[in-house]
């Protein structure tokens, strides 16, 4: 009787190891864990492509907003309207900034109001902090909103930011042409064109260049770019690339270019 107990249970002992004669045991579910009051589960962990180059005058996503700490990114305070709506841009401008360069679009006939402006802080040119922000508000709220921003800190070497402005892209809103200036003998920066509409901006263009300008030329950009000839001292280019880029609807294209003397 003690023997037939024995083998009893020693083949009980071994069905639960086995997981019995339904097969192993099931396996438990990854558990969810809990941090800061947050649930996630588990993930296999994404594979990111290498990022694929774009043409620099292609449409950009539209950044955030690169400010400065304390920088403000919205005006609704009445007394601080009043002030804007008199032509005093401070409450617009980072704290300690000064405005270098201001481009105003407020009148009745203009689908928006707006104000695009350069700022600086520091008073080392060669150290300073260098900056571009976009407001705009739209009736009938009174309120601004920074739309559009960046910021260069003292280590990028940018010297200021030039400022124009024209509608480069036919939709009765004016666009904002920068150029972010580093200085050197070959006169290097960095130019965007930024296109506002109704309660959103992109960056619509972006070149670095040396030895290079830019300028709005009627509804189009016009690019004198230097043609060094081998005896050509850098100073002193023998000839220019002149050519003119216009919008597609899309992004800016070449419509003409031709060199414009002869390099030696």
């Amino acid at each position: 009787m003690r023997t037939l107990l024995l083998i009893a249970c020693l083949s009980l002992f071994a069905a639960s190891c086995d997981g019995g004669a339904d097969g192993p045991p099931p396996v438990a579910s990854p558990s969810r864990t809990h941090t800061g009051g947050v649930t996630s589960s588990p993930t296999t962990p994404a594979v990111t492509p290498s990022p694929t180059p774009s043409a620099s005058s292609s449409p950009e996503i539209t950044p955030p907003l690169q400010l400065p700490r304390g920088a403000p990114t919205r005006i609704e305070d009445p007394a601080s309207i009043a002030l804007i709506a008199s032509g005093d841009r401070a409450p617009l401008a980072p704290p300690g900034a000064e405005i270098t360069s201001v481009s105003v679009l407020a009148t009745p006939d203009d689908p928006v109001d707006q104000i695009a402006f350069a700022w600086r802080r520091g008073e080392d040119p060669f150290a300073s902090q260098q900056g571009f922000v976009l407001w705009q508000r739209q009736d009938p709220d009174p309120a601004w909103q920074a739309l559009y921003a960046f910021t260069d800190g003292p280590a990028t070497g940018v010297l200021g930011i030039d400022l124009d402005s024209a509608d480069l892209t036919a939709d009765g809103v004016p666009d904002l042409l920068t150029f972010e200036q580093t200085g050197g003998t070959g006169a290097c920066g960095t130019w965007r064109v930024i296109a506002p509409r109704p309660g959103a901006a992109d960056q619509v263009f972006r070149k670095e260049t040396c030895d290079t300008t830019i300028a709005i030329a009627g509804d189009g950009l016009q690019v004198r770019e230097a043609v060094f000839g081998p005896d050509d001292a850098h100073c002193c280019p023998s000839a220019f690339r002149v050519s003119r880029l216009e919008w597609d609807g899309r992004t800016f294209v070449r419509t003409h270019s031709e060199v414009v003397g002869s390099p030696s």
